[in-house]
């Protein structure tokens, strides 16, 4: 049998509205009083989920067939509900999420870091590629034919604002109006804590699980003026198979640089580049809103970010800083 997740209410009136599905009273009655409330309708739906495929599996069910729609956050709960999945454990194949589309998942091997915590704006902004590097950034489609970096999407930018609802879970999260620097912030310090679960920079609920490590710091580093929006901390050869920051194949070692971006005043910048400045491994870039821009780093310069070393293959980088790239990104 197959098992689709109810993932808001309007996808799933339409949907068993087309398919002609008998729905259970007991359903429509719990669903009726939160059909407004978008989260208590995906976590009903988990819940739902849950329970049916228990009884299936209580009743000698020999498989169930998890269906996505792309939007796999409810299918995957549920596997963990069940136990078939253990969230310290999840294997991934690459630091960061894969495309689902098929054409692009088998060719993609390396991103740039800025897009971390914004993957379908990076998705969206390079959909219209017609290769996507595999190995090496520099020898990107973006250096010749078919590799700029589309147009931003108004959509992804505003989402967190796309209906009522939406905004005043934003509003309550972020304040309606601007108090202070402090109270600023404070909404950057609740966020890296996990007191609120975005902002207008991300797209995740939660930051990765590799920073939380560096949580602590990432309060002092806020709190002296430094609002970090992306950060990862220092690797030297981990095992692959770690639970926080492995990623591959489970008999390799990885590695990353530490790296953080961040918002800042002027006079704060400058006394972060006086202390940079006097460690010459340090690479740093800077822009400002009038697109001033200021760096140590050569404008063709690609630096790796992450990389693993695996048995016979040649050392695999799958997220690079580079130059061209962030005066992209910085828009």
């Amino acid at each position: 049998p197959g098992i689709m997740p109810i993932m808001t209410y309007g996808g799933f009136k339409r949907m068993t509205g087309f398919c002609k599905t008998y729905v259970p009273q007991e359903i429509l009655d719990t669903l009726e009083p939160i059909k407004d409330n978008e989260q208590a309708v995906k976590n009903y739906g988990i819940h739902l989920g849950t329970e049916m495929c228990k009884k299936l599996l209580d009743a000698g069910t020999p498989g169930l067939h998890m269906y996505t729609l792309n939007l796999d956050n409810a299918a995957v709960s549920i596997l963990k509900n069940l136990g078939f999945i253990n969230p310290e454990v999840l294997p991934r194949t690459l630091p960061w999420r894969p495309s689902a589309n098929l054409t692009r998942k088998p060719q993609e091997g390396v991103r740039p870091i800025f897009w971390a915590n914004r993957r379908h704006s990076y998705l969206a902004r390079t959909a219209g590629w017609e290769s996507y590097p595999s190995g090496r950034w520099a020898s990107c489609a973006l250096r010749g034919k078919g590799g700029q970096f589309g147009a931003i999407d108004e959509k992804l930018m505003s989402k967190a604002l796309s209906s009522e609802k939406r905004r005043e879970k934003a509003m309550a999260a972020w304040g309606k109006t601007v108090t202070s620097v402090d109270a600023v912030k404070a909404v950057f310090v609740k966020y890296v804590t996990g007191e609120i679960k975005q902002l207008p920079w991300t797209e995740s609920d939660q930051m990765q699980s590799e920073s939380v490590d560096i949580c602590g710091k990432l309060v002092d580093v806020i709190n002296k003026g430094y609002l970090t929006i992306n950060s990862q901390p220092r690797v030297n050869g981990l095992p692959s198979s770690d639970a926080k920051v492995g990623w591959g194949s489970d008999d390799g070692f990885v590695y990353q640089k530490a790296y953080m971006e961040f918002f800042c005043s002027p006079a704060a910048l400058e006394t972060v580049l006086s202390a940079v400045k006097a460690v010459p491994s340090i690479a740093y870039q800077a822009v400002n809103a009038k697109g001033e821009y200021q760096s140590n780093m050569a404008e063709d310069t690609v630096i790796a970010a992450t990389w693993g070393v695996f048995p016979n293959q040649e050392i695999v980088q799958p997220t690079v800083v580079d130059v061209a790239a962030f005066k992209v990104w910085k828009d």
